[in-house]
């Protein structure tokens, strides 16, 4: 190491050091809404929390299968105390009434401000005959029992009246006291989470208490557990996005490493090759950390790319080593042309960092980052730390008459020509299957998992996770009031049989008007006395039996109105905390919906009917247009980035027809991969564009060195092996990633390895490398 190369490494180690200690206590999220925007109109805010935090995104469904219905009703019983005793849900319903005696404490104790049947009239003479006689009909049937203890308090029944509204709609059959599915095959529950659907590890608390509480149930091995829900799709999405990121990473770092091996056939070119692909990881990835705050696994899955794209650089200088010439002298005689390459990658992921995605703004800074610390370390680093002399000249892996080669390709131009022009009318006309929108489609869950999912919402009437009907208002007063007004329009839907349920936030607490007017239609204690005193005539009750109905009405008639504080304690609490959003001037209400035939037709009758303030959402075709607008947002951005790898490549070149030969085959080749990926039914996403935008720099790379200016049929060889090898590492980089199950990863990978293939041929069949002069 000469004194001049003494400062480049000592700043080299710091930031090794530096990096090292940011990455050891790095964030790691799997968390797919962390990659949405970071900004947008009110609607989409919306639409990310409901992804991120949403009342349905609470929900984890059960099943339990595999025995008797008896046993699996047992089971039931053992799974919902085992979940209850965990305090990790703040509800577990396995269809069992007796579960849920803190929940009707505060109906009882609220129930004539809570019930839609309390209305002036509701307690006159003629009425409260009518609720006693039902109230006779009903201490004669199989729930006699539970309906005497409660008759003294609730002669009216506001209580089953209340508990009918909360669960509208259709509802699974009961077996054995808890939950069935149809075809009593399967016990079922519905658990809701304390924790947001975001918070992964307490998510992932939550299914491994499940799965314990089910193993300790005492059901034989044969039986099952199903679960589903977007907390159980999380904490899957995490496994396997984490599995292959690192697992991935690994491969394609032992197969470049085993590729560089048999081509230099000794340790020391090898060590000093994989210097700038490590440095700029280690360093693109603590600058993701220091700039984000956190790093996707995505994002470190996108890591493997890097090394497709940087373990080049060493590659191209070690393979045009001379006999005895110093590593220094070949870094000087390359680097006017790989100054170029890694400056057109760097300009051109630039632009990514714009974007308002954070997933792309982070793939952007791990690319720009990366890759040109990659060229510095190639640069200035391997030279003061290789041997005076490289004693190795690489193994030749390529035949003889390579050079021949070169001259017989470049006659295969017309055809290159005549796919161009198929490609363009293939896209023509399948433009319409082009772009995927769908932002479930980036999620690692199989088909089958979602099937599952369908099955047991539609078994439990479990709210969609896919609509909403969105009250927005001025105030929360403002908004429970138009959730009331809902109420009465989903029900004629219900009725007409558009749903088959729903849930609001005035369900469980109802605005202060309605409240007003429900404790003004409560008569005063004479009034009442006297309408009871007529209706009882007749009637085989004892005298005084109603002696608490008359005193709980007394009390909500002079009592306060109530309030979220009065569901302390409740699972209504999160409820409403769920459902009623906002603070200041700007409140919304959910109301989740269930049992959707035809969105078309409701969403019709919502928008002909709802009040002001009242609309429909379908979450998934709000999320596609909330990705076909940052698809278009990309586009743009890689048009800028294009602009920058010409305006590089201009500032390098200096000439404008030089310029033409090196962009032409990247762009061929971005044609090319966008048809075959139609072709095989593959339709192009977001991380596709971004993929498109690396085929466009690795193929720049391809085509500057394809038209490199060479002195004699040695340096052309040279430059032959040095591509061969850079394809082959590319191709072993991104072929990993094909293989990977994450939506996203598997686009990067088959998008970019196949680029860069049809790249090399492109450029080797174009190219027209020059005498150097």
């Amino acid at each position: 190491m000469t004194l001049d190369a003494r400062p480049a490494v000592i700043l080299w180690v710091m930031l090794l050091f530096v990096s090292g200690g940011v990455i050891a206590n790095m964030t790691v999220t799997t968390d797919l809404t962390a990659l949405l925007p970071r900004s947008a109109d009110p609607t989409q805010e919306l639409l990310v929390a409901q992804l991120r935090d949403g009342v349905a995104g609470r929900l984890i469904l059960i099943a339990l299968e595999g025995a008797s219905p008896e046993a699996l009703a047992e089971a039931s019983h053992k799974v919902a105390h085992s979940l209850r005793e965990s305090k990790l849900f703040t509800s577990v319903n396995n269809g069992n009434p007796a579960n849920f005696m803190v929940e009707r404490d505060v109906l009882m104790r609220h129930r004539y401000l809570l019930s839609s049947a309390v209305a002036p009239g509701h307690f006159s003479a003629p009425a409260l005959r009518a609720a006693l006689e039902r109230q006779l009909q009903l201490l004669g049937s199989p729930a006699g029992a539970v309906m005497k203890a409660a008759l003294p308090t609730d002669p009216t029944g506001e209580l089953a009246h209340i508990l009918s509204e909360f669960t509208a709609g259709e509802q699974p059959p009961v077996l054995h006291g808890v939950w069935f599915s149809r075809d009593e095959a399967r016990a079922q529950l519905v658990a809701e989470t304390r924790a947001p659907g975001f918070d992964l590890d307490r998510q992932g608390q939550a299914v491994h208490t499940i799965r314990t509480a089910f193993t300790s149930s005492g059901l034989p091995e044969s039986s099952r557990l199903l679960m589903s829900g977007p907390g159980v799709f999380a904490v899957e999405s995490r496994a396997t996005i984490q599995r292959d990121s690192w697992r991935l990473s690994l491969v394609a770092g032992v197969i470049v490493t085993a590729l560089l091996f048999s081509v230099y056939r000794t340790w020391s070119p090898l060590v000093l090759s994989l210097l700038p692909v490590l440095t700029g990881l280690l360093v693109g990835v603590a600058t993701v950390q220091l700039v984000f705050g956190f790093v996707h696994g995505i994002t470190l899955g996108f890591g493997a790319t890097l090394i497709g794209e940087a373990i080049d650089y060493p590659a191209y200088v070690l393979t045009q080593i001379m006999a005895g010439e110093p590593l220094r002298q070949t870094v000087s005689r390359v680097w006017p042309t790989l100054k170029i390459a890694v400056m057109t990658t760097v300009f051109g992921a630039f632009t990514m960092l714009f974007s308002s995605m954070t997933g792309l703004s982070q793939l952007g800074v791990l690319t720009v980052v990366g890759v040109f610390v990659a060229g510095m370390v190639t640069r200035w680093i391997l030279p003061a730390l290789a041997p005076q002399t490289m004693r190795t000249v690489p193994h030749q892996i390529l035949p003889s008459n390579v050079t021949s080669w070169s001259a017989s390709i470049g006659k295969a131009g017309p055809i290159v020509w005549i796919l161009v022009i198929v490609a363009v009318l293939i896209l023509i006309v399948r433009h319409q299957d082009l772009w995927d929108d769908d932002l479930a489609n980036l999620s690692p869950i199989s088909p089958s998992a979602k099937v599952t999912d369908e099955q047991l919402r539609k078994d439990l009437g479990a709210p969609d996770v896919r609509y909403l009907l969105v009250i927005n208002g001025a105030g929360q007063e403002e908004v429970l009031q138009r959730s009331e007004s809902a109420a009465l329009l989903l029900r004629r839907l219900i009725d007409d049989e558009l749903l088959t349920g729903f849930d609001l936030p005035s369900l469980y607490m109802p605005s202060e008007e309605m409240q007003r007017q429900r404790r003004a239609a409560l008569p005063p204690p004479a009034v009442l006395t006297a309408s009871l005193s007529h209706a009882l005539e007749g009637l085989p009750f004892r005298t005084g039996l109603f002696e608490p109905f008359l005193q709980d009405v007394e009390q909500a008639r002079t009592g306060e109105l109530m309030d979220i504080v009065n569901l302390q304690q409740s699972a209504f609490s999160l409820k409403v905390r769920a459902l009623l959003l906002g603070s200041g001037g700007r409140w919304t209400g959910l109301a989740p919906l269930r049992g959707i035939e035809s969105a078309s037709a409701l969403a019709d009758r919502i928008a002909r009917e709802a009040a002001p303030g009242v609309t429909f959402l379908d979450l998934k075709a709000e999320a596609g247009r909330l990705v076909s607008g940052y698809r278009n947002q990309s586009l743009r951005l890689t048009a800028l980035g294009v602009l920058a790898m010409t305006a590089v490549l201009w500032w390098g070149l200096r000439d404008v027809r030089l310029v033409g030969r090196v962009l032409l085959p990247p762009f061929i080749a971005v044609l090319f991969v966008m048809t075959l990926l139609t072709l095989i039914g593959e339709r192009l996403s977001l991380f596709h564009v971004v993929s498109l935008l690396l085929v466009l720099g690795v193929g720049l790379n391809y085509a500057l060195f394809f038209n490199r200016p060479f002195a004699d049929e040695d340096e052309q060889r040279r430059t032959w092996l040095s591509l061969t090898v850079c394809i082959l590492a590319t191709l072993s980089a991104f072929g990993a990633l094909a293989f990977s199950r994450t939506p996203v990863l598997h686009a990067i990978g088959l998008t970019v390895g196949l680029g860069a293939l049809v790249s090399f041929v492109v450029a080797a069949i174009l190219g027209r490398p020059r005498v150097a002069t």
